[in-house]
């Protein structure tokens, strides 16, 4: 019995010891856990400098986004920006067959808004808030049927390479989509367009009383007639959808996928605003598979009584290629701001879509402190190369203070950073598992939203505030290269992949910027208000000697 307390007390032993030393790792990798009040070690403070400039966003790959924007949206400070849409549509079948003697009913689109039901979904008439909207102005919507073929794959690569498609509406260097190509016949129009958040009744007819009634209802969406049997003066000629989709059942180009979109190139929406100073954007659904053109039609019915007919549908959707086009009217002192991305600036001008950035230099050289030497504050590097930690880093963040005298009223709660020259995350974000879970948004300890703070004059102040300890670390400690960060405004920080720049091939922008109209003007490094520069403020221990 002896024996075999010994043994338990020995196990429990060499537990406590490994757990004590896990302990003691994960007090130093924690943000300033464990550390005050531990005899020995004291927390210090100190401030780097970092340096900042402007970056314009010029045309970025702007197909087959997760989402698109479309409208038009009037920014104060920047100015107007609209944004088209062409998307091609795919059958959800091939080589139909319509029936005997098919009369077409309908034609109808649907593309679901982003929105959020703040009643219960399932009662008869549910309430919902439209997200990722942003105005509101009304605008003119035009949508046309597209003469313009978007092919998938680029015949200027040498690899079978997709084509890219760009949100200034070229291909490549050399080659652009006419807005010309683009109109062909027109199928609706809509003066004074606003989005409802309404949910929608889908009607069905009643078998036995033979009247439409609501059966369903979806969440908001666009969704129009582009034809209607039982409206006057619809947009397309009499004729129109039958010649294109149902006297072509024997056809070859309703056999496969890339005879369907030489046949029907897709659809073009075009947006104008009904005032330079007034609009809205919003974001839609394109890619979901509820966004659709349906062909209702009824067919003769042969089983049974001659004359007797049965409802048939053709559904379409946009799973082929999805481009957006960007086109800005923007301030010229503005786009004088942004224009030299060389020179420290005085404010950082940030604007979503093709706006512009900021570009951070951490550990700026000054005059008689170089980058190797501040890094040097943190770390022992001998002549073999091998580092010797010698403060260990609790916390490190940058703070970006909005210029509220220039800035937009309407603010983007989010800003994200990351690593331009390798186009990726930094590592705090990886390691950041925060989510918002009324939303899709994410990465609240590392991405802190815009909040307000008080100086001690009871003066409020907006600011951003990027956590990078383990950025930091993996570049003190683990010598990684002191990468200069690029920093957007962004509708979703978890949108973090990347879409190539036209004109930059080693720069990437990330989804989330380009589904954001908003702007944010920030002090700089070169602010005139110095207590309102960029910092890079750094919480360290350093063990007493």
């Amino acid at each position: 019995m002896k024996h075999i307390h010994f043994k338990l007390l020995k196990s429990t032993s060499i537990l406590f010891l490994i757990l004590a030393s896990q302990a003691c790792d994960k007090e130093f990798s924690e943000i300033g856990t464990g550390i005050i009040g531990t005899p020995g070690f004291e927390i210090q403070k100190a401030t780097y400098p970092v340096k900042t400039y402007n970056k314009k966003i010029t045309a970025f790959e702007s197909n087959n986004l997760s989402k698109n924007l479309l409208g038009y949206y009037y920014d104060p400070v920047f100015g107007g920006t609209k944004v088209d849409f062409v998307g091609q549509l795919t059958p959800k079948n091939f080589a139909p067959n319509f029936g005997e003697n098919p009369v077409l009913n309908s034609v109808v689109l649907t593309v679901p808004y982003a929105s959020t039901a703040t009643t219960n979904a399932t009662t008869e008439d549910p309430e919902y808030e439209l997200d990722y909207l942003y105005g509101s102005g009304k605008v003119k919507l035009s949508i046309y049927k597209s003469n313009y073929y978007l092919r998938s794959f680029d015949p200027n690569s040498t690899i079978d390479g997709s084509q890219k498609y760009y949100s200034d509406g070229r291909l490549s260097e050399n080659e652009t989509i006419s807005e010309t190509a683009l109109k062909g016949q027109l199928l609706y129009q809509e003066t004074g367009y606003f989005p409802s958040k309404k949910s929608k009744g889908l009607k069905e007819v009643n078998e036995e009383t033979g009247v439409l009634e609501v059966t369903s209802t979806i969440a908001p969406s666009l969704r129009l007639h582009l034809y209607s049997a039982d409206l006057q003066n619809s947009n397309p000629p009499l004729g129109f959808w039958e010649d294109l989709i149902l006297n072509k059942q024997d056809d070859d180009v309703l056999s496969k996928a890339n005879n369907f979109y030489d046949h029907f190139r897709g659809l073009y929406f075009k947006i104008e605003p009904e005032s330079m100073e007034n609009g809205h954007i919003q974001q839609l659904d394109f890619a979901s598979s509820a966004s659709s053109v349906k062909v209702y039609y009824s067919y003769n019915k042969t089983t049974t009584v001659d004359g007797e007919k049965v409802q048939g549908t053709y559904e379409m959707v946009f799973s082929g290629n999805r481009v957006s086009i960007f086109e800005n009217t923007f301030n010229a002192e503005v786009l004088a701001e942004i224009g030299d991305d060389t020179v420290q600036d005085q404010r950082l001008y940030l604007k979503g879509g093709e706006g512009s950035m900021a570009i951070v230099e951490l550990f700026a050289d000054e005059e008689g402190n170089s980058e190797t030497d501040q890094l040097n504050e943190f770390r022992t590097v001998e002549e073999s190369g091998k580092i010797t930690p010698k403060r260990l880093i609790n916390e490190a963040y940058l703070e970006f203070y909005v210029d509220q005298t220039a800035s937009n009223e309407d603010q983007p709660n989010r800003v994200y950073i990351y690593d331009i020259e390798n186009n990726i995350p930094v590592a705090d974000y990886f390691l950041d598992q925060t989510v918002n879970e009324t939303s899709t948004d994410s990465k609240y300890t590392h991405l802190v939203p815009l909040s307000t703070e008080t100086d001690e004059s009871g003066v409020e102040q907006k600011k951003y505030k990027i956590r990078i300890t383990e950025h930091l670390n993996n570049i003190i400690v683990r010598d990684s290269t002191n990468v200069e960060l690029g920093l957007v405004v962004s509708s979703n920080v978890g949108e973090a992949s990347g879409k190539g720049v036209l004109d930059d091939k080693s720069l990437r922008i990330p989804v989330g910027s380009i589904l954001s109209p908003k702007s944010i003007i920030l002090h700089g490094s070169n602010s005139t208000n110095e207590a309102k520069r960029v910092k890079l403020n750094i919480y360290y221990t350093e063990p007493n000697n």
